[in-house]
């Protein structure tokens, strides 16, 4: 099984480039293993994985082109080419920046409030919100969801992407939240999305329904007046 491994120091390397690894084939072997392997066998790569289990979402890459977590990726045995995420700066090899996107994506998270919790609202939480909580809640905020998105990456400035819908939707069904949340996902693009279930298909925490979530918000938003005019 050969796999091409883009390299690539900043410091160093005037530009990305491909070493191409020979990796004895296992049945139901994933990604990580195979670049783990490569890796230890003396041939350094420059990677990052945590978990194993798909929730750190860490080891992030691209395989052939499509975001994958390394970790929850069997690989074939063809030939298969493993690049950084797309949408980051590199750091090195598979290693990619993500301090500016999980700072900005955390301030979407901050619970909003014009004054303290008050002692009688503790016991008042939604309980049919709690079930949408559930499993906005499993995002890992791998990215993966943005690399994949087409739209993301056309008009990155119309269309904030998915991992900021997903943000947005989970304060909107905080009932502790007193920010205007649908308001908030219109104006960052919500309806330049064309539900295309992209964001479904790459993810890998399955409990997520990227599309049926949009949907929902969508209903939400036309009801209270919210819908743009181009959409």
């Amino acid at each position: 099984m050969k796999i091409s491994i883009q390299k690539y120091d900043p410091l160093v390397d005037a530009a990305p480039y491909f070493v191409e690894h020979e990796v004895p084939f296992v049945d139901k072997m994933t990604l990580l293993e195979a670049v783990i392997q490569i890796h230890e066998s003396g041939e350094y790569i420059a990677f990052d994985y945590s978990c194993h289990g798909r929730h750190c979402g860490r080891c992030a890459v691209m395989l052939n082109g499509v975001p994958v977590l390394m970790c929850a990726t069997p690989i074939t045995d063809k030939s298969h080419k493993v690049e950084p995420l797309k949408g980051h700066p590199i750091i090195r090899d598979l290693i990619v920046e993500k301090s500016a996107y999980h700072a900005k994506l955390a301030q979407n998270y901050f619970r909003v409030r014009t004054e303290a919790i008050a002692e009688s609202e503790i016991n008042e939480f939604d309980g049919k919100a709690a079930v949408e909580l559930q499993s906005l809640v499993r995002c890992m905020r791998c990215g993966i969801c943005d690399a994949a998105c087409p739209v993301r990456s056309e008009m990155p400035a119309e269309y904030a992407g998915p991992s900021t819908m997903i943000s947005l939707a989970f304060r909107h069904y905080d009932s502790y939240d007193q920010a205007n949340r649908l308001l908030e996902a219109v104006s960052k693009g919500m309806y330049r999305c064309i539900l295309c279930g992209t964001c479904d298909a790459v993810c890998q925490r399955f409990e997520i329904e990227h599309v049926k979530t949009w949907e929902k918000l969508r209903d939400e938003a036309q009801t209270a007046g919210l819908k743009p005019s181009y959409a």
